[in-house]
């Protein structure tokens, strides 16, 4: 396990690439996996994007549709933003494997404004991202989803900078991984 660790860590590090430097770029948010018909999932959180939310649902063992809200305030720096994504997955059945693995079609837009720097601005990105996933995990009494993945983003950014226009697109991806916890699974 800890050598799994130390590759995942070398690997984010080598080969990630720079993304914009001019605005907060969200990290992946759809990544969940799930493990039968019907599953939902929800959650809350608090950090860099600021207050958000996120959800999906399975409509089938193999096919899921996942959204993410989160808005930032402008605060003691200055930086405030308001973005959305939503996308699509299609996944190998948790039950016939060990791992599930995981296709997502997305989308995702909002605005932001930097007022330190003078930028405002626009934008959309669309991605591709295929992930490997290993769901409930039994850890004691609750259960374990580990993840690593690979976005491929595109990025359209449209604003003004310091009162001039400023326009940019551009090509970029984020390899990522993660762990949720939960608890047994139950039945409605």
């Amino acid at each position: 396990m800890k050598k799994i660790a130390c590759l995942i860590g070398a690997c984010y590090s080598i080969y990630s690439c720079k993304p914009p430097s001019y605005s907060y770029v969200p990290a992946a948010m759809n990544t969940t996996a799930y493990s039968r018909t019907g599953e939902g999932q929800l959650g809350f959180m608090f950090g860099s994007p600021g207050i958000g939310a996120k959800g999906g649902l399975a409509i089938t063992k193999n096919i899921n549709v996942n959204a993410w809200v989160s808005t930032l305030p402008p605060g003691n720096d200055d930086y405030g933003s308001k973005e959305f994504e939503f996308s699509a997955g299609i996944q190998t059945d948790a039950e016939k494997h060990d791992g599930v693995t995981s296709f997502y079609i997305g989308h995702s837009g909002g605005s932001n404004e930097k007022k330190r720097t003078g930028l405002t601005g626009d934008f959309n990105r669309t991605f591709f991202q295929l992930q490997h996933s290993a769901v409930d995990v039994k850890l004691g009494g609750a259960r374990l989803d580990g993840y690593i993945g690979l976005q491929v983003n595109y990025l359209s950014y449209k604003g003004t900078k310091e009162s001039s226009p400023f326009n940019d697109y551009l090509w970029y991806y984020q390899p990522y991984f993660g762990i949720a916890i939960g608890g047994k699974k139950c039945s409605v």
